[in-house]
């Protein structure tokens, strides 16, 4: 699964809370030309490493298959939060 929304919560504060969703699947559609375009060149230069391609893109599908679900939270000093969660 792709991950395809994010939400990015700011607090600075108890007051001033800033919740923004962000569309990621705007964000893959803006890269797909760009993927499409370079995946070849990519894989002849793994095979010019002597690398096998189709393991090394696995790998990175895994990757960005792991991605929703994740939650990461950041605390600062002064009261200042920030929260993102990936769908």
């Amino acid at each position: 699964m792709i991950p395809m929304m994010a939400v990015l919560r700011v607090e600075r504060g108890q007051r001033r809370r800033v919740r923004l969703w962000l569309p990621l699947f705007l964000l893959w559609l803006l890269a797909l030309p760009v993927l499409v375009v370079a995946l070849p060149v990519v894989a002849i230069i793994l095979l010019a490493y002597s690398r096998n391609p189709l393991r090394v893109f696995a790998a990175y599908w895994s990757v960005l298959s792991a991605i929703p679900g994740s939650h990461i939270e950041v605390s600062g000093r002064r009261g200042h939060h920030v929260t993102m969660h990936v769908y």
